[in-house]
């Protein structure tokens, strides 16, 4: 056998004993370190059985939808338009016929109901109508910082009512006398805190200072007031005020003075002389209405 175990017998004995002998009925082999992992012993593993097969939908039930079908043939039929068109008249004129509204028609009817519901509003307040006041909204101020309170409720009177879009003369009384008088004139009959501004006048009439219009405001019915009346163009600043308002008067240049010459009365062959005299074309501060935004 090539191995070590089977050179162990004696020469002398002989096969036939060993052949007949009950001992060695099996020839008994040593394996050594190098046989190790050559030989298996172990029965062959028998293969995994295959998985059962899958039944679909197809195969349980019978769909006629998947046997294959021939569409008849149909030729195709030709459409004369002159022959659609033929009953049709340009002159003739259907007794009935479907109104489609305009989308504008609600809008314009909402705003019509709207503004007939926010005028009866208005006519609440007192009428009290600012010159060129009738249609327009009037609003007094004052740019002086001399008291603050004063100051920032005018602030806040004109951001508010200058965020709506609207056409706003504001009438600053700081900038001219003759405002001041105009409100002390029109709130005679009022007491002496309704002279202090901001005073608001919508449409002739009198909605009241600073405390009055925020709470309109907040109500949110101070925009509905305004329906009807002239717009302002978004980012538009006038050309020649610069939104201020005034500009220094073209006569005296914002000096106040002017000079006018007079007749001397004493001496004989009427000699005039210059006089400087108050300019009459411009207010207290030399200063003029815008003649374009004004």
């Amino acid at each position: 056998m090539g191995c070590i175990s089977s050179s162990l017998l004696n020469q002398d004995e002989e096969f036939s004993q060993i052949g007949g002998s009950a001992a060695f009925s099996h020839h008994i082999v040593s394996l050594t370190s190098t046989t190790y992992g050559l030989l298996s012993l172990d029965p062959p593993s028998l293969p995994p059985p295959p998985p059962p097969p899958r039944r679909i939908l197809g195969s349980l039930f019978h769909s006629p939808l998947s046997e294959p079908r021939s569409l008849p043939y149909q030729p195709l039929e030709t459409i004369n338009s002159w022959d659609l068109m033929s009953g049709l008249d340009s002159d003739h004129s259907p007794s009935f016929r479907f109104f489609v509204p305009s989308p504008n028609v609600g809008n314009v009817l909402m705003q019509s109901s709207l503004s007939k519901d926010f005028d009866s509003f208005l006519q609440g307040f007192e009428m009290i109508c600012p010159p060129n006041g009738e249609n327009k909204v009037v609003v007094y101020t004052t740019t002086l910082r001399g008291v603050r309170k004063t100051f920032e409720d005018c602030n806040a009177v004109r951001s508010a009512i200058q965020g709506l879009g609207v056409f706003v003369c504001e009438r600053d009384i700081s900038m001219d006398r003759g405002f001041r008088d105009e409100l002390r004139e029109l709130l005679s009959c009022k007491g002496s805190e309704e002279l202090i501004p901001p005073r608001l006048f919508v449409k002739g009439r009198y909605l009241g200072g600073v405390e009055e219009v925020m709470a309109i405001v907040e109500e949110g019915v101070i925009g509905k007031l305004f329906l009807g009346l002239p717009k302002s163009r978004g980012g538009y600043v006038c050309e020649g005020c610069g939104g201020v308002g005034f500009l220094p008067c073209f006569t005296c240049h914002g000096s106040c003075k002017a000079v006018k010459e007079e007749l001397d009365v004493g001496t004989e062959k009427g000699k005039k002389s210059a006089v400087v005299v108050r300019c009459s074309e411009c207010n207290e501060n030399g200063l003029v209405l815008c003649p374009i935004c004004s």
